[in-house]
């Protein structure tokens, strides 16, 4: 199993609790550029994994409405490359996105077949990266999370309980 994002919170937490029967290979940015696709198709020759977990992302929200063509990059393109490369070696992939990609404006939880509606760059990054990936890879599996929390990083979590400890 490949985990891209290797060095993120999410890419970390995934790599821990991979297990004992499973080889998992989370890679860094400085490993694996998704937004490169000869990095992409170098390290997916090179480990010829069976799965490909993307949780690699540029996720600074609202430094993406000023660095458009960085979070398009990363969020966008790099999940199609991912996508495509994993279509020719015949491995899965799950592809990890956002709720940014709804509006919030529902007063009904999301479903699966609800229609996106993001309100900012970050959002409409990570949509065209679902797009993307489902375009190449018909098959692959997206998850939409909304905050990551582990006792590793910065997160949500941990900065509220900062502030609160004043």
């Amino acid at each position: 199993m490949l985990v891209t994002g290797g060095e993120g919170q999410l890419g970390r937490e995934l790599a821990i609790s991979s297990g004992p029967n499973i080889e998992c290979v989370a890679v860094a940015r400085g490993q694996l550029d998704i937004g490169n696709p000869q990095s992409v198709a170098r390290m997916m020759a090179e480990l010829k994994p069976q799965v490909v977990i993307n949780a690699a992302a540029y996720t600074a929200v609202d430094k993406a409405e000023s660095e458009a063509a960085q979070a398009r990059r990363v969020n966008a393109l790099g999940p199609g490359f991912l996508a495509a490369a994993c279509r020719e070696q015949g491995a899965r992939m799950i592809h990890v996105s956002t709720d940014f990609v709804f509006d919030g404006e529902s007063s009904r939880p999301y479903s699966p077949d609800s229609p996106p509606c993001p309100i900012g760059e970050y959002g409409r990054s990570k949509l065209a990266g679902e797009v993307a990936v489902h375009g190449e890879l018909p098959g692959a599996l997206t998850v939409r999370t909304a905050w990551l929390y582990s006792d590793r990083g910065a997160n949500f979590v941990k900065t509220m309980l900062s502030l609160m400890a004043g």
